[in-house]
């Protein structure tokens, strides 16, 4: 059986009315006239993804937020030994 291919845009319309407008998979497929089925494997799929990227920028920022932190306390401890001597 032949895989059907779909417009990026008509995907991208189906997980709008899903995520934003709060429809249903099968009420936005329905509304689109596909498969309810087809919509929430895209649904998921964008789920997954924007998951994956919110987790990618929140570590990014963890690792940002460290390296101040070591930096900050570098300097304290060079300023100490300073001290001390």
């Amino acid at each position: 059986m032949r895989v059907k291919s779909y417009p990026d845009e008509l995907k991208d319309e189906a997980i709008r009315l899903v995520v934003e407008h709060r429809l249903t998979t099968n009420e936005a497929a329905l509304k689109l006239g596909l498969r309810g089925e087809v919509v929430r494997v895209w649904v998921h799929r964008f789920r997954c993804r924007k998951t994956s990227l919110n987790d990618i920028e929140q570590l990014r920022a963890c690792v940002k937020r460290l390296a101040i932190e070591r930096d900050t306390f570098a300097g304290i401890a060079a300023s100490l030994l300073d001290k001390t001597g």
